[in-house]
């Protein structure tokens, strides 16, 4: 299905058929209204509203296309910002690609004799005397990318491994003493300044702060409580998470473990799996693998129940 909703191409923006056909989530069953209004009573000309303004209903009319295939299509066609000098073909790692030191895009250049290799647009685009080239090789990019992808799919095996030996057991450990530490560690942080911020009110009718600086001092005190609450409430799921244990259908390792037998990469595969490639002067790389928060739990969850001694964070 995935297959037959992409379109070549002409040039850069322009495809065959309809490109609203294939970002409009409309054919997933659902409707949205409210998505444009007049501006005022006055002014009669139509604004389009932001997505997080509509009005949607999930399950309006029946779809003829799925949740998880529409997604992977938004990703493809997001994914796919650079077009090749053909005008059809997109390079394997447009879009995948950053620069180490500026945060650029990592663009692909064609050389001598159709030897293709990548290099930072800051260095392309604005200064060559004052930037690194931070080049790589195409060959060399694709052979460190699948066997970057072949390790992580291993990782995930083995993890899916130990979790049926761990469910199979008669009893499981959930509790993180991790999240336990860090959870008390920021609830008394978060006391802190709840305190702090308490004080100040008395420290400036006492005289002891001008009024610009309790205002000042006062809005740093609420971001970091804020601040501090985010993270709170984050360590709080995790450790709600872990109690539910883990088992052989997380998202996570299905993701990995369906490529069990990858001899070579395509845009699908890096879509899926990847989030992005830092490219580095000396010709190394580094790869962002989604769903690393969710494997770094599982990683945890099998370590609380395969260890005698509960790990502490230092």
């Amino acid at each position: 299905m995935l297959k037959g909703l992409l379109v070549s191409t002409r040039g850069y923006d322009e495809p065959l058929w309809g490109g609203r056909i294939l970002t409009n989530f409309t054919y997933t069953g659902d409707l949205a209204q409210e998505r444009s209004r007049v501006k005022s009573y006055k002014v009669h000309q139509i604004e389009v509203v932001s997505r997080e303004e509509w009005v949607e209903v999930a399950g309006t009319h029946e779809a003829i296309i799925d949740y998880e295939t529409f997604d992977k299509v938004q990703a493809l066609l997001k994914g796919d910002t650079r077009i090749s000098p053909e005008g059809r073909k997109v390079h394997l790692f447009s879009g995948f690609l950053k620069c180490a030191d500026c945060g650029r895009a990592v663009s692909c250049c064609v050389g001598k004799n159709n030897h293709v290799y990548y290099a930072c647009s800051t260095y392309k685009n604005r200064s060559r005397t004052a930037w690194n080239m931070h080049s790589i090789k195409h060959e060399r990019l694709e052979a460190a990318a699948l066997f970057g992808i072949q390790s992580q799919v291993h990782l995930a095996v083995s993890y899916s491994e130990a979790i049926a030996r761990i469910n199979s057991a008669p009893t499981k450990k959930s509790q993180s003493f991790r999240l336990d530490e860090l959870i008390a560690t920021k609830e008394k942080e978060l006391g802190k300044i709840t305190c702090y911020k308490q004080s100040l009110y008395q420290d400036w009718k006492d005289g002891e702060i001008i009024q610009q600086d309790y205002r000042d001092m006062k809005a740093d005190y609420e971001r970091q409580a804020a601040a501090l609450s985010d993270v709170l409430e984050r360590l709080t799921t995790e450790r709600a998470e872990l109690t539910n244990g883990v088992d052989n259908e997380h998202p996570a390792l299905v993701a990995f473990m369906k490529y069990q037998n990858i001899e070579m990469l395509n845009r699908e595969i890096l879509i899926e799996l990847v989030d992005h490639i830092k490219v580095y002067e000396n010709g190394n790389m580094n790869i962002k693998f989604k769903f690393a928060d969710e494997l770094r739990k599982i990683a945890e969850y099998i370590e609380i129940n395969t260890s005698e001694i509960p790990a502490v964070a230092s």
